[in-house]
């Protein structure tokens, strides 16, 4: 296989590997844990204690293979960078995923660790942690931390040229960033939205974004593989 060629396979893989933690840590792994144990909505800390249960903290779990999806696919889509005017920003791109990694990991080690022991302890401090309560810090870290991939995938979306898919491929990435930061931005004014009806629907709206940019990213580039690296 070519050089090209494996390049080409590992940017597909990368792409499956982000799809495989959107299903985990997105909407299909938060309605299977609500089917077996539903936290109410957030009235207080003794209430989500007394709801409380391991298996609430599997989308996080899943959301680690989504950290490393987004990071591989950063780090192999930065190797199409030719030109001058791609190279540089898919420099940034990779330092912008990394600032991603870190405040999102950081969030969604709180929850799968930090959380239970609070549990655990009974100690209502967790309020302030738990992505379950609107207004906690985990929001804060995960609204910013994804308006830095959506600078990422901003910043990737260059080394997208040439045919109708890779166009297509680059619009979704630019769409990507675009909403990610405009999230962030309306966080600054109150977070009690992301529990609302436009936050839900935002929520599986970006869901879908990345399902579908990802799974066109897969099948371009494992189509150019089968082709020979061309």
């Amino acid at each position: 296989m070519s050089s090209s060629g494996v390049l080409y396979r590992l940017i597909a893989i990368s792409a499956a590997v982000v799809i495989a933690g959107i299903i985990l840590s997105g909407p299909p792994g938060v309605y299977v844990v609500s089917l077996f144990h539903p936290q109410p909505e957030w009235t207080d800390a003794a209430t989500f204690i007394d709801h409380y249960h391991p298996i609430q903290a599997f989308p996080f779990a899943g959301g680690f293979l989504l950290i490393l999806g987004f990071t591989f696919f950063i780090a192999a889509a930065s190797q199409l960078a030719v030109l001058p005017t791609q190279k540089v920003p898919a420099t940034l791109a990779i330092i912008f995923s990394a600032a991603f990694a870190v405040m999102v990991g950081i969030n969604y080690t709180l929850q799968l660790a930090w959380v239970p022991e609070l549990v655990r302890q009974g100690d209502p401090g967790l309020s302030r942690i738990t992505m379950q309560n609107p207004n906690s810090i985990g929001w804060v870290l995960e609204m910013f931390g994804y308006a830095f991939l959506g600078l990422s995938t901003w910043a990737i979306s260059l080394v997208f040229w040439g045919s109708r898919m890779m166009n297509t491929i680059r619009f979704l990435l630019i769409a990507n960033g675009f909403i990610s930061i405009i999230g962030a931005i309306l966080t600054t004014g109150g977070m009690s939205w992301l529990y609302e009806t436009p936050g839900i629907i935002s929520y599986v709206l970006w869901n879908l974004l990345i399902i579908v940019t990802m799974a066109l990213v897969y099948f371009e580039f494992r189509r150019r593989r089968l082709r020979g690296g061309q």
